[in-house]
This record gives C-alpha cells, sequence and structure tokens, in this order.
C-alpha cells in the first residue's frame, strides 16, 4: 500500500499550526495532502441547533455530560465533531482510504518512519478504521500484523486515523443531526466499540474490523497546552429541567465564577437582586440575610409546584457536575424533598447545637446550612410563607423550621449530611481531596462526589488556592480554564479546501 491520502482539519486562524504541519509531513514524504477548514466553536452560538456550510443542523445530544469531568458539552466539541463530519463528507465522495489529522498532530520521530510497514501489514486485511494515535496504551491485543492490532475497546483520540471511504460514508448516516456529541465518542460507537452501550445503539452502521497501530505515529502538540477544545464556552443546554437562583446586588469575580461554573456544567444560575442596594447584612457584623427570601420568595411565583429549584449563595459557590446528576442525586436520595446543605458548625445560634440529631457514625454534618439547597417550587412557596425582615437572619429562619419551631403546613426538609450533593468546607476541608484533572472534590468521610460546593467562613479563600482547580477552572496541562471567548453569531462562510 502506497503512502494514503492526508486530509488536515485545519482551523484557519491558527496559521502556525498548519505552517508547522505542512513542513513536517512534506518532510515526511507526504506530498497528497488537502487541508480542510474546521468548523471554529468560537462562530457558533451555544443555542442549538448548529447549522454551518455543508451540513444540515445539528442538535446536540439530550442531556450529554462528559462522562471522565462530568461537564457539558463545550462549543469546541461541536465544532471539532462537526470538522470531522466534514472530512467524512469529503472521504465518502473522494472514494479511497485516507489519513485523518487534527492540526495540532506532531508526527513522532523515530516511529513515522514505519509507516510503510504498517500499510503493508494493512494491505493483507480488510479493515474500515485504523487508529494511528492513543492517549493510553491498551492492555496486549490480539495482533493482526507485526505493527497492528485488533481493537475491542474504545480509543480516545481522533487526533490521527485512517478511514475507509465505505466507512466514512455510513458515518455520515449515523445520527449525529439528533444526537451530535464529540467525534472521540461517535468514531468508536459508529463501530459497536464504544464503552457506552447508549452510543453504540444510537450510532453503530458498522461491524467490520477495527485496527490500531501497536505504536503512537502522532501526538498532540506541546502535550495538548494549545487546545482550546475544553476551554471553550459550554452549549446551552436547555435538556435538565431545573431552575437555578442566586441573590448578588454587586457584579463580582466570585459571582461570575458561579455563574461560569453553571454554564460549563448545563446549570442556568440567574441572579436576583443584581444593581439594588443590600439591606441584608453581612457576616462581619452579625446575622442576617433575610433580603435573600424576599428576593426569592416573588421569584418562584409563576414556577410549577413540582418544577426543580436549587439555590446557592453568590459569593462562594461554585458548581462542580453536571445538572443532570444534581437531579439525579435529589431524586434518588431525597425523593423530590427538600434538601438543605450541612455542615459541621451550628450557626448563627452555636447554643442550639444539641437540637439537631446526632448522626451515626460521628458524622459531624449534622447542622443546618441556608447557602445551597434544593426543592421544588411548590415546597419553597410553602417553606417560604412567613415574612423575614431583610435584615434578619435566612439560616434562622430556615433552622426554625428545620427543628419544628414553625412546622405547621410545612414540607418535610432533609439535610445532605453524606454530602451526596452539597459540600460545606468551613471546617471541613480535612475531609475533602481535589481531583485536579476532573475539577471535582471527593469527601473522604462520606466517600461522595458532591456537585456543589459552599465555600463558607474562611475556606473562602481555598477556591483561588487549594481549590483553584474545582469546578474545572484550572488544569495542569491547560492552566487557566476560565478564560474561554465569547460566543459569536454563526458563520456563513463556505467550505474552503486547500490541495497541497
Amino acid at each position: 500500500m502506497n503512502l494514503p491520502p492526508i486530509l488536515v482539519i485545519n482551523l484557519v486562524r491558527l496559521v502556525d499550526r498548519r505552517r508547522r504541519l505542512k513542513k513536517a509531513l512534506q518532510d515526511y514524504g507526504f506530498t497528497d495532502i488537502t487541508w480542510i477548514k474546521a468548523v471554529d466553536g468560537r462562530d457558533l452560538d451555544p443555542k442549538p441547533p448548529y447549522k454551518v456550510e455543508g451540513l444540515d443542523a445539528a442538535k446536540p445530544w439530550p442531556a450529554w455530560v462528559d462522562p471522565y469531568a462530568r461537564r457539558a458539552m463545550t462549543m469546541g466539541e461541536v465544532g471539532c465533531a462537526l470538522s470531522h463530519i466534514r472530512a467524512w463528507q469529503h472521504i465518502a465522495k473522494n472514494g479511497q482510504p485516507t489519513l485523518v489529522l487534527e492540526d495540532d498532530a506532531v508526527p513522532i520521530d523515530g516511529v513515522i518512519q514505519t509507516l510503510p510497514h504498517l500499510l503493508n501489514d494493512l494491505s493483507y486485511v480488510d479493515f474500515d478504521l485504523v487508529y494511528l494515535a492513543q492517549r493510553n496504551q491498551p492492555p496486549p491485543k490480539l495482533l493482526v500484523g507485526r505493527h497492528v492490532h485488533a481493537v475491542d475497546y474504545q480509543p480516545s483520540w481522533t487526533l490521527a486515523y485512517l478511514i475507509s471511504a465505505e466507512a466514512a460514508l455510513e458515518m455520515i448516516a449515523s445520527s449525529w443531526q439528533t444526537h451530535l456529541c464529540p467525534a472521540d465518542e461517535i468514531l468508536p460507537a459508529a463501530f459497536g466499540i464504544n464503552d457506552k452501550p447508549e452510543l453504540n445503539q444510537r450510532f453503530q452502521v458498522s461491524t467490520k474490523r477495527v485496527l490500531s497501530s501497536n505504536q503512537r505515529f502522532f501526538t498532540p502538540q506541546e502535550s495538548s497546552e494549545s487546545s482550546e477544545t475544553e476551554k471553550s464556552v459550554a452549549v446551552a443546554d436547555q435538556s435538565v429541567k431545573m431552575t437555578c437562583f442566586t441573590v448578588a446586588s454587586d457584579d463580582t469575580p466570585d459571582l461570575e465564577r458561579l455563574c461560569l461554573s453553571g454554564a460549563r456544567y448545563g446549570v442556568d444560575v440567574q441572579v436576583l437582586g443584581l444593581g439594588k442596594p443590600w439591606r441584608g447584612g453581612n457576616m462581619e457584623d452579625g446575622p442576617g440575610g433575610g433580603q435573600k427570601v424576599n428576593l426569592l420568595r416573588p421569584a418562584l411565583k409563576n414556577l410549577a409546584a413540582d418544577h426543580p429549584v436549587l439555590f446557592l449563595d453568590g459569593y462562594d459557590t461554585i458548581i462542580t457536575r453536571y445538572a443532570g446528576d444534581i437531579i439525579d442525586a435529589w431524586r434518588h436520595n431525597f425523593k423530590n424533598e427538600v434538601v438543605f446543605a450541612a455542615e459541621v458548625t451550628c450557626w448563627p445560634d452555636a447554643e442550639r447545637g444539641d437540637d439537631f440529631p446526632v448522626l451515626e457514625d460521628d458524622n459531624p454534618y449534622r447542622f443546618l446550612n441556608s447557602g445551597a439547597f434544593i426543592a421544588t417550587a411548590g415546597d419553597l412557596r410553602k417553606l417560604l410563607a412567613q415574612k423575614i425582615g431583610d435584615m434578619d437572619d435566612d439560616q434562622r429562619y430556615y433552622t426554625d423550621r428545620f427543628l419544628g419551631q414553625d412546622k405547621k403546613n410545612m414540607p418535610t426538609i432533609h439535610l445532605d449530611s453524606n454530602c451526596q450533593i452539597f459540600q460545606c468546607l468551613n471546617h471541613a476541608l480535612g475531609d475533602v481531596e481535589v481531583d485536579e484533572g476532573r475539577g471535582m472534590i471527593f469527601n473522604r468521610r462520606c466517600e461522595s462526589w458532591p456537585a456543589v460546593i459552599h465555600a463558607n467562613g474562611p475556606s473562602k479563600d481555598w477556591l483561588s488556592t487549594d481549590g483553584r482547580s474545582v469546578g474545572g477552572r484550572w488544569r495542569k496541562f491547560y492552566g487557566d480554564m476560565t478564560s474561554s471567548p465569547n460566543p459569536s453569531q454563526a458563520s456563513s462562510k463556505p467550505l474552503e479546501t486547500d490541495n497541497t
């Protein structure tokens, strides 16, 4: 088998990538190279459907969530997936096996020279797809030749792969228009090797052989530090029916941190009271916060009684898991009843600590925290029926209802003492550890992965130090994950191809 034609998916604004890869490929003897303009996620509106030149409108997979980081799909992933679909269209039309590369691919010196030997192996076998770059080294697999093995697992990358024209044609006929998800999920699902059965059921169009090289021929540029995919704006996900409210009088970086984390995990945070004077007191001067209750009450008025409502304090909370995870944990563990975060200190009335139930195994998360809670709108309307002054304390207001001083016609209130949804950090930092890769927190005591973090009290500064990766804000290989550009309207420019 001679060297195959190459199709490179290229973001046209990244000129240096094209220049570098073009020289490297030519230095290794590749001459048949076609460059197609990638779909740039920055040019798409986060609200679906996504319509670009040459492709019919596509909608994201309903309630799609990244299986590793538990975040919503990003616009970078949308653009990447649509770019690969464009590549499959081109290959199907040309009718020959083609090597597809993303423009941050770097040929590995000392390995790429063995590509002719791999192609010789392929000349003796029937294949539809061959991966030439994988993130992780797979366990020993059935060898098909000296340089390739059979694949019965899910490879991680679409950085470099060889695909037949027949397979490309079948890929175009898959369910991407109604269930768009990241390209590295669609490609294995089309051959029934995605590790998520629901994707195989949706996308599988072929049962033909999938192979992989025994060595990685290409690697991402600079260990993917230049990748914009995960740093980009999240898809505007409308599939999870939940309303999230917060209260803030001033637009601060802390409020922006909460709202950005909400967007990343499919939660639309609606801010109440922005620009209005704050009369609710503060922690420095003593108890307060009743104004939060008085701002929330009218916001519930037009919501259906069974509609889920999440409330979070505005300046010291952050979301770390997908909206659907929050709903699922609430429904499974608390049967849609009222749930407040639990903390390890009794505030503002320490003398009432003995009134709270003692928990098994000396669990210290016994006390109600009013900075994070979830309930139906109907239950919250009942809970908030009694008046409270703006300067009165909201935590005392809710605690009275939990402890039974005002339980007439009140819904049942639960505390999330096992931190299945909420994690309060004040005096609890010793219980938690951060998974920096996923941007999530693990509570060792409760063996849980909380979805909402409340850095109450002096723990607030921790979010900017040891907790800087929480909520997907920072990663070792990517640095700051919050500097994503603002999306603009969808581009109507035509598909550009360029043969070199």
